[in-house]
């Protein structure tokens, strides 16, 4: 298991082991459903981003019929290549089958967050997970009010930028460790982030 660790199996992966042992919002792929979170809205200014190392992450642009599962894979560059962020999209995704659809993803450089456009509006939702293992980068603002990356890690959600400088945190998953899952219904600005 991999957990928030610069390494392949470092110190915060036992970490991690010890808050998943204790509890909070992750929930295995087979057991229940997590309760839904509602909504919350922050000013941007006041919550706090996860930030990413690593090398950089290449802007995408994907044509697909719609009508079709698909999934998009953002990778970090070489040597490791691995996965920032997916984004999927169901067969029920758009109003219409059959129609060509244009979705353009630019990652937002330092941070686990990107800019989504989509050349269709969405009828359903789609998926985003951020992939966090390898680079998650706590800005020190979030140790010093958390206390440490594990418990800022239990507090992130995805959230969606609105007008005004405020953002949405999503209600999120857990889908494997080091992994956030967000329903998404628009184009838009996504930010891995906890509130203060």
């Amino acid at each position: 298991m991999a957990g928030i660790s610069r390494g392949r199996l470092g110190r915060a992966s036992w970490i991690v082991v010890a808050a998943l042992a204790c509890g909070g919002r992750a929930t295995s792929p087979g057991q229940g459903k997590p309760e839904p979170q509602p909504v919350r809205v922050v000013v941007l200014a006041q919550a706090m981003l996860l930030e990413a190392s690593g090398p950089p992450v290449a802007d995408t642009s994907v044509s697909f019929t719609t009508g079709q599962p698909r999934t998009i894979v953002l990778r970090h560059g070489p040597p490791e290549n691995l996965v920032f962020a997916e984004l999927v999209f169901p067969p029920t995704a758009f109003a219409d089958s059959g129609r060509t659809v244009q979705v353009e993803l630019k990652p937002r450089p330092g941070l686990y967050g990107l800019d989504l456009r989509v050349s269709l509006p969405l009828k359903g939702r789609a998926n985003l997970v951020f992939k966090y293992g390898r680079y998650f980068l706590a800005p020190a603002k979030a140790r010093a009010i958390y206390g440490g990356d594990v418990a800022f890690e239990r507090a992130l959600s995805v959230g969606q930028l609105l007008p005004e400088g405020q953002l949405a945190l999503l209600p999120s998953t857990r889908p494997a460790a080091d992994n956030l899952r967000a329903a998404i219904s628009a184009g838009g600005t996504y930010f891995v982030a906890a509130a203060q």
